[in-house]
């Protein structure tokens, strides 16, 4: 049975995770094809005004989701941009995130032994530049990863 009322299908997505307001809109357009402007955005609104969507919740849920996933700082700011949630809507530094812990989680499950080579270091490295982890958590990662393994 399909659900042509946009109400009733925004709160079916919503009830399955949080959606930003353009991954919201997105769908509802692409589900509910005779959908009509006027009514897409009145929905928006109401689920706004109701608190039901909003913009800072699903950026704090992906924050959290995809930094237990083991993403660095950049690609989460990327992937919040891809959902066009504007940077006023969220802060990482306020979810007190120790990216550091994060980063050196990562190169350990890289790791094969407790020495690396120099080519060995430089593709984890790029694995960690690719999942949003700058040089400057990378390099004290690796820092206190030999620190740790020397003592």
């Amino acid at each position: 049975m399909s659900d042509t009322n946009p109400w009733n299908k925004a709160l079916d997505l919503l009830s399955r995770r949080e959606h930003s307001v353009y991954e919201l809109k997105q769908k509802l357009e692409n589900r509910l094809k005779d959908l009509d402007k006027a009514e897409l955005e009145k929905t928006i609104q109401k689920l706004k005004d109701q608190n039901l969507l909003s913009d800072a919740r699903f950026a704090a849920a992906a924050i959290k989701q995809k930094s237990s996933q083991g993403y660095g700082p950049k690609y989460i700011e990327m992937y919040l941009n891809s959902k066009n949630v504007s940077a006023s809507e969220y802060d990482l530094e306020s979810h007190n995130i120790n990216w550091q812990k994060i980063c050196e989680y990562q190169i350990s499950k890289k790791l094969r032994s407790t020495e690396i080579d120099f080519k060995e270091r430089e593709k984890i490295s790029r694995f960690l530049s690719n999942r949003g982890f700058n040089y400057e958590i990378i390099k004290s990662a690796f820092t206190n990863l030999s620190n740790d393994t020397s003592e």
